[in-house]
């Protein structure tokens, strides 16, 4: 699948929801409206059907993605020193521990004695060290190894040296991101944020509190849920009697950030003859902002809220869906809880419109109806995202056959 040049694409607009940025999203979004078409290369694309099928390729697909940022947590989740929680993230137990400086550390959760986990799936607080069940090994919330029982038994001990493996870590814009590969422990995390976590720190996020999280299991190969979420081309079909009516028809702005996107989702109530006042332009009243963090992660910006979906290949057409919204409090009365109840349900409702679709596609692909998926030029984002990922796991290959 070849793509159009970057460069014949509408160019980035300056990061962050500056006068600038809005402005420029207001402009593309009134020439789309006024063109009766969004922005699009004039192509369309197809990608194989057996780049979702293959269970070698997923295997590959699973290691990539612990190569890059996964949200492991709202930081909300785990605010105080001692805090911590250990769950699982893309097939590695992790141990998320907030220590007595009040930076978070994440570690394999796994004893570097024997191998148990330190701590079962979960969360609490007020810890100041870790100790497994199986000998008592102890390790504190930095993850140095601090004591053993009987540690004459084991007199070539290098105690430095047997500290829980330290995984990146990163707290950006309410949330915890952890690159789950051991081996890229000293890699950066901020620069593969790029074009998000900053947008989202400006529009409020870092405070905001985690609310209703879920995990949802699909009968689909993780991809098919992704090309869902690139396009706005299936609104006025598969959301005629949920959110079709507030979405003008088949239209997004679509920003680039290395392997980042932004796609900027124009309501309905925009008339491009008759626009607001620029300096009263407020992208989140005139559309919903929806980011993708690569490989998996959707971040869907409403007017007071928003919704966090980490996509996780659970196996050959399997995946879980994990999810939380980001609110500004927690619900402190009735009428509060009524109203994020409510966002949440409308959320998960069109939403899962988009799940059944993707099993539904994924119940036909072997049937032999379809070599390719095609995707039209509106759907270039989908399209995109297949030949970013193509070439990162053509890196990746290539750097296991380097000596």
């Amino acid at each position: 699948m070849t793509l159009t040049p970057a460069g014949t694409l509408p160019a980035d607009p300056l990061p962050g929801h500056d006068i600038a940025d809005r402005l420029d999203l207001l402009r593309r979004a009134c020439a789309g409206l006024a063109a009766g078409r969004p922005e699009m290369p004039a192509a369309q694309f197809a990608s194989p059907v057996a780049r979702y099928a293959d269970p070698a390729r997923l295997a590959q697909e699973q290691r990539l993605i612990r190569r890059f940022p996964q949200v492991a947590a709202a930081a909300g989740e785990m605010a105080e020193p001692g805090d911590w929680i250990a769950r699982d993230i893309s097939g590695v137990p992790v141990l998320l521990v907030r220590d007595e400086t009040g930076r978070v550390n994440a570690f394999i959760n796994a004893c570097r004695h024997r191998g148990v986990r330190l701590a079962v799936d979960g969360c609490g607080g007020g810890r100041r060290s870790f100790t497994c069940p199986y000998h008592a090994w102890t390790y504190g919330t930095d993850g140095a190894l601090k004591a053993l029982p009987k540690a004459y038994g084991f007199p070539d001990l290098d105690r430095a040296g047997r500290g829980l493996v330290r995984l990146a870590v990163a707290e950006r814009a309410g949330l915890i991101w952890v690159v789950t590969d051991p081996g890229l422990a000293d890699r950066p995390v901020d620069p593969l944020l790029s074009g998000v976590a900053d947008d989202l720190e400006a529009l409020g996020f870092a405070s905001h509190v985690p609310h209703a999280p879920r995990d949802l299991p699909l009968a689909c190969d993780w991809k098919l849920v992704l090309d869902g979420s690139f396009e706005a081309y299936h609104f006025k079909i598969a959301h005629r009697d949920t959110i079709a009516p507030m979405f003008a028809d088949n239209l997004q702005v679509i920003d680039e950030f290395g392997l980042n996107r932004r796609l900027y989702l124009v309501k309905a109530g925009l008339d491009p003859a008759d626009p607001p006042a620029a300096k009263s332009f407020v992208t989140r009243e005139w559309g919903n902002i929806f980011y993708f963090v690569f490989p998996n992660t959707l971040i869907l910006v409403q007017p007071d809220h928003a919704q966090v979906t980490r996509v996780e290949p659970a196996g050959p057409g399997q995946c879980v869906l994990r999810e939380v919204a980001l609110i500004p409090a927690a619900p402190d009365t009735e009428k509060a809880a009524r109203h994020w109840a409510r966002n949440v349900e409308i959320y998960r409702a069109a939403l899962g419109e988009d799940y059944a679709l993707a099993e539904s596609t994924w119940s036909t692909l072997a049937s032999g109806a379809n070599d390719t998926l095609l995707f039209g030029g509106y759907e270039f984002a989908a399209a995109r995202f297949h030949e970013q990922l193509e070439a990162e796991l053509a890196a990746l290959r290539a750097s296991v056959l380097q000596p």
